[in-house]
């Protein structure tokens, strides 16, 4: 009996500890949620110094979200800027629907919103959703960082620098050697990211930084490192729940028998969006239900059927990978890493079933997958209507 109280002494105290750290932000950083030009919501990260500081428009890539850009942003204010990363409609908390034209417009709306934008950022579509603005002469930052995109800002465009994993998968290493020659711009690739890991390159937001202070004339303040206790936070976090699950569930024999499989989804999805909501996207916006139900529904059938023909869950996990790698080797790149990223979530949709089915049934396990797919991919899926 004192062991038991113990171990769930220590998974609640990992939990609560996990919960804590997950949360931190650098000193002297605020961070806050807004809405820019009436219905974009959006990120407010301020230095803690008081007067003006200079602005900073943050744009994320499709499937991701303002989350995405936090340790960008973070850094950023940490460096005496005052940044704004925006939802394009579809993604995150935004109320509309995506249109690809749409994009272009939030950024320009916002820059207007803002009165001014000296330096702007933007992953993938966020950069190339700018280009127009530039042309028009509507957006005219002292300095434009490309991450993961090679945007043509024209002849009169503002100083360029390009930052990429040398494995991204959305434009190639090589190409962007090549254009960054032709073009006379500034390229820093990283060994350690792809497309998706972009965002949280240290080496990449380093150099973000560094070259925003120097266009800015400021000095580079020490570098971010609070962010190594928020994923140190949402892996104990995620381990204090799942072991207050297995500990818990047993003592009560109704709801083991009768909603073991529906615990388990729900605890885990609560405890990952209260970790990382602040800083990966993924707390509930109410735009993604609809999508979240249809994918519950589909995974639900799917690994039904699986079931009756007693095909094992983790199957779903080894196609997608044999799929990854086809598409890897055919060139098609960018849905290769669509692929790969929606098969870590049946990997980790299947890890969380097998625990569930370990004190349960098969079923407990299949309501557990089919809840924790369908909420991940509806929650990063861009919203179409």
């Amino acid at each position: 009996m004192r062991r038991d109280a113990w171990q769930i002494g220590g998974a609640v105290a990992a939990l609560g500890a996990g919960l804590f750290l997950s949360r931190l932000v650098e000193p002297r950083v605020h961070v806050e949620a807004i809405s820019i030009a009436g219905e974009t919501p959006a990120l407010r990260f301020r230095p803690a110094a008081q007067g003006p500081h200079p602005i900073a428009l943050l744009a994320h890539g499709v499937t991701a979200s303002k989350e995405t850009l936090f340790r960008f942003g973070e850094a950023l204010a940490a460096a005496g800027f005052e940044g704004y990363a925006l939802d394009f409609p579809g993604h995150g908390d935004s109320p509309r629907a995506f249109v690809a034209t749409e994009t272009t417009n939030t950024i320009e709306n916002a820059g207007k919103a803002l009165g001014s934008v000296d330096l702007f950022l933007g992953h993938s579509m966020g950069a190339y959703a700018a280009v127009p603005s530039v042309h028009e002469g509507g957006l005219a930052p002292k300095l434009f960082i490309a991450v993961g995109a090679f945007p043509d800002l024209g002849e009169r465009g503002p100083p360029l620098l390009l930052l990429a994993g040398r494995f991204d998968e959305a434009v190639p290493a090589t190409y962007l050697e090549r254009m960054a020659s032709e073009r006379g711009s500034r390229l820093v690739l990283s060994d350690a990211s792809d497309h998706a890991l972009a965002p949280y390159d240290s080496l990449l937001i380093d150099t973000a930084v560094d070259a925003a202070c120097a266009v800015a004339g400021k000095t580079p303040p020490a570098r971010p490192w609070r962010w190594r206790l928020r994923l140190l936070g949402a892996a104990l976090a995620l381990a204090g729940v799942l072991a207050l699950d297995v500990l818990l569930l047993d003592r009560f024999p109704t709801i083991n028998k009768k909603a073991r499989g529906q615990v388990f989804a729900a605890s885990t999805i609560l405890v990952i969006a209260l970790s990382t909501g602040t800083w990966l996207g993924a707390f509930p916006s109410a735009r993604h239900v609809p999508a979240q139900i249809i994918g519950i529904l589909l995974s639900a059938l799917v690994v039904h059927g699986a079931g009756r023909f007693d095909i094992s869950r983790w199957t779903f996990g080894a196609l997608g990978a044999l799929m990854t790698v086809f598409l890897a080797l055919v060139g098609w790149h960018f849905v290769a890493l669509l692929a790969g990223l929606s098969t870590l979530i049946l990997v980790a949709g299947t890890a969380l079933a097998a625990l569930a089915s370990r004190g349960g049934t098969r079923r407990d396990g299949d309501i557990t997958f089919a809840i924790f797919v369908g909420y991940a991919i509806g929650q990063w899926a861009p919203v179409m209507f």
